[in-house]
């Protein structure tokens, strides 16, 4: 994992505690509207909108702030859960069959990723844990 990932899954730890990292903010239109409007009225950084939102996945970050910027509010209310949304200027067919390989490879490295952080934190728990036992000793 690197230090960015480390800092963002830090950060969302510190201010939302540890159930964040296993049970994080659940996904809405409403929601990406309001990450998205607020890191870009902010200019926060990843960590930043880890700490305010509890929310982890940096790849959809950075497509919600793309998406906000380009086509508003309305841009976000379109995506349901898996599917890259439509932006207005359309590709060739061999372009979208590219677009969707490289999608479901995003989707994949999320997924990876999600798995890293996930144990990470459960090896950060253990030795929170491990130290909390032994101080009470």
């Amino acid at each position: 994992m690197d230090e960015k990932t480390f800092g963002v899954l830090i950060a969302a730890y510190e201010t939302h505690g540890p159930d964040v990292l296993f049970n994080p903010p659940k996904v809405t239109a409403e929601f990406r509207i309001t990450l998205a409007s607020w890191a870009i009225r902010n200019n926060a950084s990843y960590t930043e909108i880890a700490s305010k939102f509890g929310y982890t996945g940096t790849a959809q970050m950075r497509a919600w702030k793309e998406i906000y910027s380009k086509l508003g509010p309305n841009g976000l209310l379109s995506i349901q859960k898996g599917q890259k949304p439509k932006m207005p200027n359309k590709k060739p067919k061999s372009v979208k069959k590219l677009t969707e390989q490289e999608n479901r490879l995003s989707q994949l490295e999320d997924e990876v990723l999600r798995l890293k952080i996930e144990n990470e934190a459960l090896k950060l728990l253990a030795s929170i844990q491990q130290r909390t036992d032994n101080s009470q000793k």
